[in-house]
């Protein structure tokens, strides 16, 4: 099954260059098929090798994203002009490629992606990064805002469409909540986390980075059911608020192994159950893990039967006579 790139969709990833506006502020800090069927009119072509690198990468790191946005080629809008969803003349090289922006970090997918040697242009958001800008934000006046997904083209030559670098999205590193102080206006993979977090304590925030009004009036909730300083600000005592509660309930103790400890009335655990199943149903009952008045009365017999002391206590002789090593 192909991802083509949507119908109604404006083919205008054509000539970047010519719908590139003002420069713009934009804080990237603040993811080998078969051949495809081939379409009316097209013969064999194929996704750009190296696209297709990045699209294993960003799968690879996010593998339960959405992928509803995704696409490479072109539909019939597309393919009524030039395009880079639609084949290339030499080899029928598709050189573009759509990613869903949910559940990915699209910063860092376009930080990555700038700084790939095959990359020519990236579109996002109505600002596109173009290699004939340096790669300098600036406004994309197309009509198709890529609101939904970002945009990727690479180079037409042989060598940067079968390029095999790494994109580095598998192993990027990005920042972490409690990394650094965050504020209205954030974004990166930390505000998506703080959002996930607000998420689980019952928020209906978008998680998409941006940390916006009604991230931060949660902030601000949040700030005041804990008794904090309500200022809107995720810092240091935030964090550790966020932490606490969300952290999970504390596990139940590990059982002891047989023969850590002297059991007696009153013990519990899988030791206890242990003895319960070495002396017998018939004389302790059930393999509960409790030591309760059969269990002793089980160890009696079984302490009398083997001519040690008898006193229903399992401490070290008992345990030897089980064939159970003593680790205490």
């Amino acid at each position: 099954m192909i991802d083509q790139v949507d119908a109604g969709r404006t083919p205008e990833d054509d000539d970047p260059g010519g719908r590139i506006g003002e420069a713009v502020e934009y804080d990237l800090f603040a993811a080998e098929e078969e051949p495809s069927p081939e379409p009316p009119g097209l013969v064999a072509y194929h996704l750009a090798p190296t696209l297709r690198l990045l699209r294993d990468e960003i799968d690879r790191r996010w593998p339960h994203r959405d992928r509803a946005s995704d696409g490479w080629i072109g539909d019939a809008a597309h393919q009524a002009g030039a395009s880079d969803h639609n084949p290339d003349a030499d080899d029928r090289s598709v050189n573009a490629l759509d990613v869903d922006r949910d559940g990915i970090d699209p910063p860092l997918v376009i930080r990555k992606c700038i700084a790939h040697p095959s990359t020519q242009y990236v579109i996002f958001e109505r600002t596109i990064w173009s290699r004939t800008r340096g790669f300098a934000p600036a406004r994309y006046t197309g009509s198709n805002p890529h609101d939904k997904h970002l945009h990727v083209s690479v180079s037409h030559t042989p060598s940067a469409e079968r390029s095999d670098r790494s994109w580095g999205i598998v192993t990027a590193p990005v920042p972490k909540l409690g990394d650094r102080v965050l504020r209205r206006g954030s974004r990166g993979s930390d505000v998506r986390e703080l959002q996930t977090v607000a998420g689980r304590l019952g928020a209906r925030l978008a998680v998409d980075g941006d940390f916006g009004a009604a991230t931060e009036a949660w902030v601000r909730t949040f700030q005041q059911s804990r008794k904090l300083a309500v200022d809107g600000v995720v810092g240091p005592w935030t964090v550790a608020a966020l932490r606490a509660a969300t952290r999970p309930p504390a596990p139940e103790p590990a059982g002891r192994a047989p023969g850590s400890r002297t059991l007696r009335r009153g013990t519990d655990g899988d030791d206890v159950a242990f003895v319960q199943r070495f002396v017998g149903e018939r004389r302790c009952g059930r393999a509960t893990g409790a030591f309760d008045a059969r269990t002793e009365a089980g160890v009696r017999w079984y302490q009398g039967m083997r001519g040690i002391t008898v006193d229903g206590v399992v401490g070290p002789q008992t345990w030897r006579q089980m064939q159970v090593k003593v680790a205490y």
